[in-house]
């Protein structure tokens, strides 16, 4: 048995006790975050998979005819919720160790333990049987580019910070390279910039007007915290900003 059922913000699945039911939930939680723009899933896959395994192996004890539930929920921001219940009679989860085994060879149970290193927060009910888990995906950046009637489209996907300000540095001198004028950055999709970020665009657009005439820069869709930063920092007098 397996029924799957979602509205706008969760999606719920309640399936028999049957190991190979978890992957059809992996695969579809998959699909499912893929439309909010969470492009790194192996942890959220890891958590997800080590929870049903639980619930189907030693809550239910593989008893096909006991069912378990799974709610994704997303929350505000890029949060997400887990929760899973299955049947069974629940345990002792007070006395549970989350912590990784320092000897490797230790044969006690790392499910929880991995769990608790990929999660914000980890709610038991009374009874032992239902667990919620509160997990934020890392967010892994991409770029995309376009071309508007001339001008080059540069779309983030999320933050820019340090651990991807060589990649837009690539993809800008790239740009450049190529002759183009025009930038147009869409921060749609961008809550924060760092300072190593920030130094990017400062080169890039003394670059640009070193080696282009009649060059334009814009930052557009910015949110207020964004716009309030490039005046701050004055970047505002090189790229016209629009929110």
């Amino acid at each position: 048995m397996f029924r799957m059922s979602e509205d706008t913000n969760s999606i719920t699945f309640k399936f028999s006790s049957e190991m190979y039911l978890v992957d059809r939930v992996i695969q579809t939680c998959r699909e499912y975050l893929g439309r909010f723009n969470v492009s790194e899933f192996s942890q959220f896959r890891l958590v997800v998979r080590e929870i049903l395994i639980n619930a189907v192996e030693h809550g239910n004890r593989n008893v096909a005819e006991h069912k378990v539930t799974c709610e994704i929920a997303r929350l505000n921001g890029r949060q997400f919720s887990v929760m899973v219940e299955d049947e069974g009679d629940g345990f002792e989860y007070k006395t549970l160790n989350m912590e990784m085994p320092e000897d490797p060879h230790e044969l006690r149970s790392r499910g929880y333990a991995l769990i608790n290193a990929f999660t914000d927060q980890i709610e038991f009910n009374d009874k032992g049987n239902r667990v919620t888990v509160y997990f934020s995906p890392p967010q892994v950046t991409k770029f995309s580019v376009g071309n508007d009637d001339g001008w080059q489209i540069v779309t983030p996907s999320g933050d820019i910070t340090a651990s991807t300000a060589d990649k837009f540095r690539t993809i800008l001198v790239e740009l450049l390279d190529q002759g183009h004028r025009q930038y147009r950055f869409d921060f749609s999709h961008v809550e924060d910039i760092d300072s190593v970020a920030l130094s990017v665009m400062i080169i890039f657009a003394k670059m640009l007007r070193k080696e282009r005439a009649n060059s334009q820069l814009e930052v557009v869709n910015a949110r207020k915290a964004l716009t309030d930063l490039f005046q701050m920092t004055r970047m505002d007098k090189t790229y016209s900003v629009k929110n």
